[in-house]
């Protein structure tokens, strides 16, 4: 059996640690550039659909929550290039993390936003679902009625 003394032990401190792709991904940030280039397509992609929800055949209730979850998704989207483009954790710590914080929250919202988003494309379904449910009957209804009004000018069927 081995016993935790028998471990090989690293041969160097915490403070030396090696350094490598590994070691060194967290502690790097995009190019300012970088980050800039993919939230100017984000931004557009936004901007494009936000006029796309301006059509008539869009529900009112769906362009205001989907209007809201694009402002809440570039809001996530300035706050990650900041954090991720500009603002130095070594230099500013505090303002580096209240930024991520931000970025949190927004995705967070962004998830509410989706959650209502779905109640409500639930809810409209439902009501498309009533509304046929209604008029097939009313349509059966109609059926019998002109059925059993022919039926009734005949006479019992089965006396």
């Amino acid at each position: 059996m081995i016993s935790p003394a028998d471990l090989p032990t690293p041969s160097f401190s915490i403070d030396e640690l090696p350094a490598g792709p590994a070691i060194s991904l967290g502690q790097t940030h995009l190019p300012a550039s970088a980050a800039l280039a993919i939230a100017a397509s984000l931004v557009l992609v936004g901007f494009w659909y936000w006029r796309r929800l301006g059509r008539a055949a869009v529900i009112p209730i769906r362009r205001r929550i989907r209007r809201v979850s694009l402002l809440i998704a570039g809001l996530a989207t300035i706050a990650t290039v900041m954090a991720t483009g500009w603002i130095d954790p070594d230099a500013q710590p505090i303002t580096y993390l209240s930024v991520w914080a931000v970025v949190m929250v927004t995705l967070f919202a962004l998830v509410v936003c989706a959650v209502i988003d779905a109640i409500v494309s639930i809810r409209l379904h439902q009501r498309v679902v009533d509304r046929r449910l209604v008029r097939d009957t009313l349509r059966l209804r109609g059926a019998i009625e002109r059925s059993a009004g022919n039926d009734s000018e005949k006479g019992p069927q089965n006396a």
